[in-house]
């Protein structure tokens, strides 16, 4: 392992942590950069890195010096911390870690709360004129809630992370629409009823303007766009929408100019990477990180949309605190066979148990630990974790 990751992997043991009292700390700590620096603030169960990725892509065609800040990352823990399109340096890396790190130890923070500080830290001292911030898990008490930003954005609200944010969507609701600032704007994608009203009473009382998607977003007009599936077309609804707000709304402070043209450019070069990937043509090799339910749902509509062949071969790994059993019965109607695997990552749920639950809802299964391109012949699907699809796409390197 890399001696910056190494070091910056000693911070797990801290595990997740949610509450803000340690990231104020830190930012103090570094003269609030977040207070120099304007954002827009991204929540929801699925599709919020996507939506980052699109906003970061248009600003930057407009013009602007654009920070973009993300998780999880694929290779590295650079790779969350953007300007432009330029993941930030090793260099810099180690010089942001090294100035936050003696703070961090006197608090215990987590990994998250590090790098959160470091991506402010250095969004403030490049000066960027705007900063895309995605947040890393609920929204309430979420590092990034430091933030007062121009625009919040909800893509969406599922159940995801229940043993944190709570079992039910209501209580999911509570903590995504925690982003929502006294007198700041908010986008909210399409989400369920029953958290629908729960988001409109924190909008009246932060008296925030808040704009849903009804159905009456403008969808992405243009063929362009880069990402695949229906569901990127609804990302994109959202992101365009706050970007207009961004641009009209008046209590958006900070003076954005974004035209057609630049939204257009911006979507048709837009990047986020395991977001159905194409690898291969011949045969035909997909990596997509759907992580949770919902992501397999917008999977599967993705490969019918795309005309892609059904039954295929899928391989599988997932974390220890998905919904494993919902999102295998998702899959089957679409899997030929599934081959098991498990990640690097720690929290990987092992693949012998994945196995069994796998043979229980009635799926062929065979375990496999190293993948290969070499290995496979025909139609192939990688999903069900990101962190899988990192290991595969490293391979592929």
């Amino acid at each position: 392992m890399h001696t910056l990751e190494h070091e910056i992997a000693k911070f797990q043991k801290f595990g997740i942590h949610l509450g803000l009292e340690r990231i104020q700390y830190l930012l103090e700590k570094l003269d609030n950069p977040h207070k120099k620096f304007k954002s827009i603030h991204v929540a929801g169960t699925n599709g919020k890195g996507s939506v980052c990725a699109m906003l970061s892509s248009i600003l930057k065609e407009s013009g602007y010096k654009v920070g973009m800040y993300t998780s999880p990352h694929l290779f590295k823990y650079n790779e969350r911390i953007k300007i432009g399109s330029r993941a930030i340096g090793s260099r810099g890396m180690k010089k942001y870690f090294e100035i936050v790190k003696p703070h961090a130890k006197k608090v215990d923070a987590t990994i998250f709360e590090i790098l959160t500080a470091i991506a402010f830290k250095y969004f403030a001292d490049k000066k960027v004129d705007i900063a895309v911030v995605e947040v890393g898990m609920g929204g309430r008490f979420d590092a990034t809630n430091v933030l007062t930003p121009e625009v919040s954005v909800i893509t969406n609200i599922d159940h995801d992370h229940t043993e944190y944010l709570g079992k039910t969507l209501k209580k999911i609701a509570v903590e995504k629409a925690g982003i929502i600032k006294p007198g700041v704007p908010a986008v909210v994608g399409k989400i369920k009823k029953e958290a629908l009203g729960v988001i409109k009473k924190i909008a009246k009382k932060n008296k925030s303007n808040i704009y849903f998607d009804r159905g009456r977003f403008q969808t992405c007009p243009y063929r362009e766009l880069s990402l695949s599936g229906p569901h990127q077309k609804q990302n994109a609804a959202v992101a365009i929408k706050a970007i207009e707000i961004l641009c009209r709304d008046r209590s958006a402070t900070c003076p954005i100019k974004v035209t057609k043209g630049n939204i257009k450019k911006g979507l048709r070069k837009v990047k986020w990477p395991g977001r159905f990937q194409i690898v291969s043509k011949k045969p035909l090799i997909i990596v997509d990180g759907a992580h949770n339910v919902s992501g397999v749902k917008s999977l599967k509509v993705t490969i019918k949309e795309e005309g892609i062949k059904t039954p295929l071969t899928v391989i599988f790994g997932a974390q220890k605190t998905k919904n494993v059993d919902a999102m295998i019965k998702e899959l089957k109607p679409i899997a030929r066979k599934i081959i098991v695997t498990q990640s690097s990552h720690p929290g990987a749920m092992p693949g012998k148990k994945l196995a069994q639950k796998i043979r229980h809802i009635g799926i062929r299964v065979r375990t496999g630990r190293d993948l290969s391109l070499r290995d496979i012949d025909e139609t192939t699907i990688i999903t069900g974790s990101i962190f899988l699809v990192a290991d595969f796409l490293s391979i592929c390197q």
